[in-house]
């Protein structure tokens, strides 16, 4: 019923999310290396200049300077900066994960929906060739003088109004095959006759929960993002000790005649900024955490409607099949009962209506109950393997 893992991989691959997604890995592995670099770097400085001397046999000399400084890293700052960008290039991981399963969801979405109109329109046809079927059937019987005019009218209208509605139904699955084939291009779908049952998942709950968590990429996006917010509170308190910055000077004055090699040494000192710069961090871990806490429960809260959601809809499917054989058996003995020449016509049609919409029924279900399974295979790691999440 569903593509194999390396056609869907190859398609998702392609779609604009992927991509932008392994683009930020990408971005944030280059972040990682400046920030381990730094921004402390060699600065050069030329200072030229003439002094004037009023009554003084020297008149005018001509004096310069030249200087070179780097600020010194304090120690700890660069493995901070290293872990702060790792942690980073993890979150961004994480977030790839996460686009390609809000890529395979929409694909599971879109196919369901194809699925399920396409299953309607065959459910049409059936119905359409049912009463064609009826038609000829009615015709027979007045060309005998077995059936009245209004019998004729009577199947002919039905059989209209299934020929619209199936009309309709084939429009609909068209423009839901296409739309498909539109957002994920190059990915060829099974196409059996017909839907087959949905089979029953395997009762072990408490295992489809945990394996839905463990495989939760908004979950996962949270742990990350706390992990970030740390490893930047730890930045910006280690920040707080400004770095030292050393250089070295090199001069002459009067023509020459005074020669000047020095070393430089100036330190800033910690002052507010850096302090609300702490506390900013460290209100953005709180956060982080907070967040965290809230992704954890709404994920074991999803895990558990995701599963209750899977089992309900094949035993919702399961009813109306139930039901669905029960109006066919009403509709068969009617129609027989007509050809023998008891009951009416009037009645027979309205079987096969109702028998018609719980046909509709039955494959909406099924179609439900396979996207609901689809979507808790998927949600638990069991669909479509994540090798083509960008690492």
């Amino acid at each position: 019923m569903l593509p194999a893992d390396r056609e869907v991989a190859a398609v998702l691959a392609r779609t604009p999310a992927w991509r932008a997604a392994r683009q930020a890995i990408e971005t944030e592995r280059e972040a990682r290396r400046q920030g381990v670099v730094g921004p402390q770097e060699w600065i050069g400085s030329v200072n030229v200049a003439q002094r004037r001397i009023r009554d003084s046999a020297l008149g005018n000399t001509l004096e310069w300077e030249a200087g070179l400084d780097r600020t010194l890293r304090r120690p700890g700052k660069r493995d901070a900066a290293d872990r702060l960008g790792g942690s980073r290039v993890e979150l961004a991981q994480a977030m790839g994960s996460l686009a390609w399963r809000e890529q395979a969801r929409a694909l599971i979405d879109r196919y369901g929906a194809w699925l399920r109109e396409r299953e309607a329109a065959r459910v049409w046809r059936e119905q359409v060739a049912l009463l064609e079927a009826q038609a000829d059937a009615v015709a027979k019987r007045q060309r005998l003088g077995d059936a009245a005019r209004i019998e004729r009218v009577q199947v002919d209208a039905a059989l209209a109004q299934a020929q619209a509605q199936g009309v309709i139904a084939e429009g609909r699955a068209q423009a839901a095959r296409e739309a498909l084939e539109q957002q994920f291009p190059g990915l060829a779908f099974p196409q059996p006759p017909s839907l087959p049952d949905p089979p029953e998942l395997p009762a072990d709950e408490g295992a489809w929960i945990d394996a839905q968590l463990a495989h939760a990429p908004e979950l996962e996006s949270a742990r990350r993002e706390l992990q970030v917010a740390e490893e930047q509170l730890r930045v910006e308190q280690l920040e707080r000790r400004p770095d030292p910055t050393v250089g070295l000077r090199l001069g002459q004055a009067r023509d020459a005649n005074e020669q000047v090699v020095g070393v430089v040494l100036s330190i800033p000192f910690g002052g507010e900024y850096r302090a609300a710069a702490a506390r900013a961090a460290a209100s953005r871990a709180t956060t982080a955490a907070l967040r965290r806490d809230d992704a954890q429960r709404r994920a074991a809260v999803e895990a558990g409607l995701r599963l209750r959601e899977a089992r309900l809809a094949r035993g919702g499917w399961q009813r109306a099949r139930t039901a669905q054989d029960k109006l066919e058996q009403a509709a068969q003995g009617l129609a027989r009962g007509y050809q023998l020449g008891e009951g009416s016509l009037a009645d027979l049609l309205a079987a096969r209506r109702l028998a018609n919409e719980q046909r509709l029924a039955a494959s909406n279900a099924a179609t439900d109950a396979w996207v609901a399974r689809w979507r808790l295979l998927l949600e638990s790691g069991r669909l479509w393997s994540e090798a083509g999440t960008p690492q």
